[in-house]
C-alpha cells in the first residue's frame, strides 16, 4: 500500500510539474517527442496519438499547439534545419576571420547526416507540401546560406553573384544529395558534388576569353 501511495504522489506531482509548463516550453516538448517519433521505423495509426503519447501529454494539449499534423510536421523541418545550420550560424555571429568554403562544406555534411536520422520518415518530413509557419522567428535554410554566401562574398571569400539564387540551387542540391545518400549512395561523394556546385556558383569567375 504504502508503494501504491508513493507511486501516486510521483505521478501526481509529475501532472503538477507539466501543468506548470509555459506555453513555449509544452510546444517544444511536443516537438521533440514527435523528432523522436519520427526517427523511429514504426508507421503508427495515429501520429498525433503517438506523439502525445511520447510527450506524456494528453491528445487534446496537441490541438492547442498545432491545428493540424502538417503543423506539427512544419515545425519539426524547422528545428532539424536550425540545429544542422548550427556552424553556420556561429560563423554569422563571429567578428573573427572565417573560413566560409569550410563553412559550406560541413554545413553541407551536416545536412545530410541530420536528414538521413529520418530514413523511413524522410518523405514527411522534406518532401509534403507543409504550411509555413509565418510567426516563427527562425530563418529558413535556405536564408541561412543567402546570409552565408552574402558574408562570404563581402569578405572576398566568394566571387560577387545573386546569393538568393546561388543559395536555392546549393540548397536544393543538399536535399537531392540526402535522397541519393537514402537510396543507397555514397556520402562523401554526393556532399562531394554539393561542394563542386558550389564553386561552381561562388568559385574564381572564369576568365574571358579573347574573341578577336
Amino acid at each position: 500500500m504504502e508503494q501504491l501511495d508513493r507511486e501516486r504522489t510521483s505521478a501526481d506531482a509529475a501532472a503538477r510539474r507539466r501543468r506548470r509548463l509555459a506555453p513555449g516550453d509544452r510546444r517544444a516538448e511536443l516537438v521533440e517527442a514527435a523528432i523522436r517519433t519520427l526517427r523511429s521505423d514504426a508507421t503508427p495509426a495515429n501520429w498525433v496519438a503517438a506523439v502525445t503519447n511520447e510527450a506524456g501529454a494528453a491528445k487534446g494539449t496537441f490541438y492547442v499547439y498545432f491545428p493540424s499534423w502538417e503543423h506539427m510536421l512544419a515545425a519539426v523541418r524547422q528545428r532539424i534545419l536550425w540545429e544542422a545550420s548550427e556552424p553556420l550560424r556561429a560563423a554569422l555571429g563571429s567578428d573573427a576571420g572565417v573560413d566560409w568554403w569550410a563553412v559550406l562544406e560541413r554545413e553541407c555534411e551536416r545536412f545530410v547526416a541530420v536528414a538521413v536520422e529520418f530514413r523511413t520518415h524522410h518523405g514527411l518530413i522534406f518532401h509534403a507540401d507543409l504550411p509555413l509557419e509565418s510567426d516563427s522567428p527562425l530563418p529558413s535554410g535556405p536564408a541561412l546560406l543567402r546570409a552565408a554566401i552574402d558574408r562570404g562574398s563581402e569578405q572576398g571569400a566568394f566571387r560577387a553573384t545573386d546569393a538568393e539564387a546561388a543559395a536555392a540551387l546549393l540548397f536544393a542540391a543538399m536535399h537531392a544529395a540526402t535522397d541519393a545518400v537514402l537510396a543507397g549512395g555514397e556520402p562523401a561523394r554526393w556532399i562531394g558534388v554539393c561542394l563542386e556546385l558550389a564553386h561552381g556558383f561562388l568559385g574564381p569567375a572564369p576568365e574571358v576569353r579573347d574573341r578577336r
